[in-house]
């Protein structure tokens, strides 16, 4: 696809010309461009030039001839035509042998062959030439696109690329998953991608070759020269990385050619991942209705059969879990992203989804997952006995790989375990999500908490529930509650902690950093607001059941967000 001499040599302007050196190299020497040079060389002449000169002032001097064609060969011309018969005649003997030396070619032509007649034929051939490479690099173009219409994968657009770029050719996704690779002379290529995508940084590498190239970073591995260029969609989001070697320089495939076909690999790559992408989010959004609607009751026979066509086998235990992550709108603000919050949490629930996934396939155990709510809410298939150990292990999974992804996002866990049974999944999602409610009141966030481990806060949630005990209880609580609000005293935490702290002034002061009298005066303002004496066990009881009670109620009135 590149222009040789050879075939410079074949067009008719070039028939009386003789080739006095090199001759052996013409079908190796490419001619990309032609000009007209006279002494000095100077920096005048570029790589692959195809030199034209008359002599004309350094002719006649064998010494100043030898430099001016010493500066030719290291300037890396194709060759060197000479007009013959005016300044010119025959080609000196130590210039004849330094051209031999280095294996360049020489060509004298009749003084008759007008430059200007000569330029014009070899421009022509260089306009076919590149005419040619484009044709060909459209007909590779369409010859990918029917590959991914055909829903072929990516290893066959690898292996077809690979044929024509003459390098090896593997695909990844923005993970560095390996999702295509070709045939490679390389035994260790996949090892060779393996630490490329370790080493990609941004991409902002200059070119000198084409402008395609600004998109390309080169990496040297193992004495490897690798190129890597992103898949991006039209959101401007990676998808994925090409990564292939050189080609052989050898071959006469032009170093625009060859950036050209990888452009188009990774136009069609692009389009094969938005097709991916497309069938994954409807599969995607299929499973989470499916999901979402079996939290809702018991499923149907129509839902079983549904279970079955998605690859769900529901006729098994499982055990309800639902994560609440608590600051991603704080991650998004943060992130300033050029998508929407809608856009990006949609993207954060896939990976975060794929995490779960993962961790399901790691421990062996069948995972149903979806995101509704605000919550991720999880079906862990468990066996009864035992079952809090394969749960931990599998948030522990699950937090430590999130936390590599997204190291800022926090996630409280309540898990449903009052029964492992089939068919109960609506039972274990309210177990779970009531589980969740009371883990944050108690622990905080970032907190996981079982059912059975809520059994005295559902107890105090129901007392709160009846309007005589509520009544009552809350007239100790709200005073405190009240003056904790005005004046920013936190006497209920103050109370809690002296409760910890077996009613000991001296330990709970220092736990609170407190001063002695301080606390003192925090002791005597909680009696005075409520009535009731901390001297006394049964107004010390009365007392924690009140604000122990209001706490719950506030906690389950508070929406998960």
């Amino acid at each position: 696809m590149k222009l040789t001499l050879a075939q410079v040599m074949d067009l008719e302007i070039m028939e009386p010309a003789i080739v006095k050196t090199g001759d052996h190299q013409l079908g190796n020497k490419y001619v990309e461009w032609v000009s007209i040079t006279e002494a000095p060389v100077e920096n005048f002449i570029r790589k692959n030039e195809l030199v034209l000169t008359t002599g004309i002032g350094y002719g006649h001097d064998p010494k100043q001839f030898y430099e001016f064609v010493r500066d030719v060969i290291k300037s890396e011309a194709s060759g060197l035509a000479i007009a013959t018969g005016r300044y010119i005649y025959e080609l000196y003997e130590d210039s004849k042998q330094l051209a031999e030396q280095e294996e360049f070619p020489i060509i004298f032509l009749p003084w008759e062959i007008r430059f200007a007649d000569l330029t014009q034929a070899v421009t022509a051939k260089l306009i076919d030439a590149k005419q040619e490479n484009w044709q060909y690099a459209q007909k590779v173009q369409q010859e990918l696109l029917s590959l991914m219409l055909a829903g072929k994968q990516l290893s066959t657009l690898a292996e077809h690329i690979a044929d024509r770029a003459g390098s090896p050719i593997a695909i990844t996704d923005h993970l560095g998953r390996i999702k295509g690779v070709s045939t490679s002379p390389i035994n260790s290529f996949t090892e060779v991608v393996a630490s490329g995508y370790r080493q990609i940084q941004a991409f902002d590498q200059s070119s000198e070759h084409h402008p395609l190239e600004s998109k390309v970073q080169v990496l040297e591995i193992e004495r490897v020269t690798v190129y890597v260029l992103p898949i991006i969609q039209a959101n401007e989001r990676i998808q994925g990385y090409l990564f292939t070697t050189d080609f052989d320089q050898s071959s006469q495939m032009e170093y625009e050619t060859f950036f050209i076909l990888l452009e188009h690999a990774v136009t069609a790559a692009a389009f094969w991942f938005l097709q991916e992408n497309a069938v994954q989010e409807a599969e995607a959004r299929l499973r989470d209705d499916f999901v979402a609607d079996l939290s809702q009751g018991t499923p149907s026979e129509k839902m079983k059969a549904k279970a079955k066509g998605i690859g769900y086998n529901i006729a098994i235990p499982y055990l309800a879990i639902v994560g609440m992550p608590h600051n991603l709108e704080e991650m998004y603000t943060r992130a300033s992203q050029v998508a929407s919050y809608s856009e990006w949490l949609l993207s954060m629930v896939h990976y975060m989804e794929g995490e779960i996934y993962y961790a399901g396939t790691a421990i062996e155990r069948e995972i149903m997952s979806t995101f509704t709510d605000g919550q991720l809410l999880i079906y862990l298939a468990v066996a009864p006995e035992d079952y809090q150990t394969t749960v931990n292990s599998f948030l522990d999974l699950v937090d430590r790989r999130l936390s590599h992804l997204l190291p800022d996002v926090e996630i409280t866990w309540g898990i449903g375990d009052f029964k492992v049974e089939t068919d109960a999944f609506e039972a274990r999602y309210l177990e779970a999500k009531q589980a969740l409610l009371l883990g944050i009141g108690r622990m905080g966030p970032g907190s996981r908490i079982f059912y059975s481990d809520t059994r005295i806060d559902r107890v105090l949630y129901k007392i709160g529930e009846d309007l005589e005990l509520r009544t009552l209880i809350e007239d100790y609580a709200a005073p405190l509650l009240s003056y904790d609000k005005q004046r920013g005293m936190d006497l209920i935490g103050t109370f809690i902690a002296y409760q910890r702290n077996q009613n000991k002034v001296s330990q709970t002061a220092r736990v609170l950093h407190l001063h002695r009298q301080s606390l003192l005066y925090r002791l005597r303002k909680i009696e005075s607001l409520t009535g009731l004496s901390l001297a006394n066990p049964d107004d010390v009881f009365l007392l924690d059941l009140s604000i122990r009670t209001s706490m719950i109620k506030q906690n389950m009135q508070t929406p998960i967000q």
